[in-house]
């Protein structure tokens, strides 16, 4: 007989009533909503946050030759190959870490391997850390000294810029350093980002795998280091410094800029290929900046490869204990209950408006979109981004023109609709996680990187959608005409966020970014 294999359990025979109770286990779930639009004070923090405890699942009764019961049958499947392939013994996973890296796992691995075993992390699938860091591995054998040459040079230019400035200014520098010393985590003097009330409260998790280290953050949710690794002859310019005033590069507006830096003109990624760039309102014009064209060692929640060099990690808005995380509501709305349409409300961020540049501007071309096919979707502006507007912008002109009037929009209203997207602001927008727990369909229109965008795969687990929006109408009228479908992919990305996407598995995330820079930070003339 055909048997089923769960992580952690005995394979057991398969029948019918035994089928119907596994799948009616993973089929409650919690639902999500957008972020809210004004993230709660930095200054006051509320109430502590609490631990994510994962909804024990109820008994329901599932037709087994149902849509349902197939969707979840599938995505089960899915997740179940990602964690069987997972290695279960150290000597597994320093096999294939070293087979991969082509060096061994960093010190205190063996501690990092025990910390992901206890907190159900995956062990291997961390090539996005393998290629954010590989070309300050290869810089070290030309120049060992070279990483912890400029996690001092950024500790000191970072306190220079901090010093006699009060909370929000030090804040707007959007740069701290960070140290970890006997397993004890030390914050800087000054604040350096809007989120340094809530980094402790994760990095005490991890502090006491690490050995001693320091680092650089951006604290902003935009990349900063522009520089080009994959540039024949980058790394011979890597060494050699040239930007006199890093992090306080300000192009207004930004499109210029972007289209002298090697890498930036991002070219599609099928068919003959042309430059998305005209379509990416960060390149554009972006509203915030403060770049480098030097190749420094800087931890930041997004980038765009290959323009950016930055190295990516796990951002506050993708921890569910974080306050700047939406929390989800108990109960979800059936899938048959939704109403078939495309749904989004958000800002008119984007990015700084520049005369009629915004009509390029993604979440614009959303809208005039939705006015074209209202039978397909039901989107709308509800609030205007007063800081993207500055000089050479007629503020009354565009709220007009987009009927950006509000009112906000309930979480609830949200999950009322099949279909739902995650759209690019002037970055990431911070909701696709909590958005993939919905139980709603997920397309996202994006160009920036994340930390899993490893592990949560187009089509398996959500719909691309192209920069320029072009094909969102096709791909809605496909997933109204192909239910069963459109429930697998939807059920997939949900099963595997709830299950994988945790706040520890954040924290494995971490603190396997901070192992490597440890290891850079001590490179010497011997190696590693």
């Amino acid at each position: 007989m055909p048997r089923i294999s769960l992580r952690g359990h005995n394979p057991i025979r398969w029948s019918w009533r035994s089928s119907i109770w596994l799948l009616a286990a993973f089929a409650v779930g919690r639902a999500s909503h957008f972020l809210p639009l004004f993230p709660p004070s930095i200054q006051d923090p509320g109430p502590p946050a609490t631990e994510h405890v994962p909804p024990s699942p109820e008994r329901i009764i599932l037709d087994p030759y149902s849509t349902s019961a197939k969707a979840l049958a599938l995505a089960q499947s899915s997740l179940d190959a990602v964690l069987d392939r997972q290695s279960t013994t150290l000597d597994e996973a320093v096999a294939r870490y070293s087979l991969k890296a082509a060096r061994p796992p960093p010190p205190n691995f063996d501690q990092w391997f025990l910390f992901a075993q206890k907190n159900k992390c995956l062990i291997d699938d961390y090539d996005q850390i393998q290629r954010d860091f590989e070309p300050f591995y290869q810089l070290a054998i030309d120049h060992p000294a070279y990483f912890q040459t400029m996690i001092e040079k950024g500790q000191a230019m970072i306190l220079e810029e901090t010093a006699g400035l009060n909370r929000k200014q030090q804040e707007a520098v959007g740069m701290t350093a960070i140290r970890i010393k006997d397993g004890e985590l030390q914050m800087p003097p000054y604040s350096g980002t809007a989120f340094a009330k809530d980094l402790p409260y994760h990095l005490r998790k991890i502090a006491f795998l690490l050995p001693d280290v320091e680092f650089l953050l951006n604290g902003r949710d935009e990349p900063r280091v522009v520089f080009n690794s994959r540039e024949l002859g980058a790394r011979a310019r890597a060494s050699s410094l040239e930007d006199s005033n890093p992090f306080h590069i300000t192009p207004y507006p930004t499109a210029e800029f972007f289209r002298n830096q090697s890498g930036c003109n991002l070219l599609s990624k099928t068919g003959f290929p042309h430059d998305e760039s005209p379509n990416i309102a960060f390149l554009r014009s972006s509203s915030s900046s403060d770049f480098t064209t030097d190749l420094w060692p800087l931890l930041s929640m997004t980038k765009l490869s290959p323009c950016f060099s930055d190295i990516l990690f796990p951002g506050q808005y993708f921890y569910h204990a974080s306050r700047w995380s939406a929390k989800l509501p108990p109960t979800e709305i059936p899938w048959e209950d939704k109403k078939s349409q495309l749904y989004w409300r958000g800002s008119s961020n984007g990015g700084h408006i520049v005369g009629d540049n915004y009509h390029s501007f993604p979440r614009f071309r959303l809208v005039e979109l939705g006015r074209e096919h209202p039978e397909l979707m039901n989107v709308k502006m509800t609030r205007f981004a007063e800081g993207h507007c500055k000089k050479d912008c007629d503020r009354d002109r565009v709220i007009a023109e987009y009927n950006i009037t509000g009112p906000f929009s309930s979480r609830k209203e949200t999950m009322e609709y099949k279909y739902v997207l995650d759209i690019d602001g002037n970055t990431f927008s911070g909701r696709f996680l909590n958005l993939l727990k919905s139980g709603s369909l997920v397309f996202k229109s994006t160009v920036f990187e994340e930390y899993f965008n490893d592990w949560i795969r187009p089509y398996e687990h959500y719909i691309p959608v192209k920069p320029d929006l072009s094909d969102l109408v096709e791909k809605v009228e496909w997933a109204i005409s192909h239910e069963g479908e459109a429930r697998r992919i939807q059920e997939t990305g949900k099963l595997f966020t709830q299950r994988v996407m945790t706040d520890e598995q954040n924290n494995c995330y971490f603190a396997a970014v901070l192992l490597e820079w440890a290891r850079l930070q001590n490179y010497t003339e011997t190696g590693l």
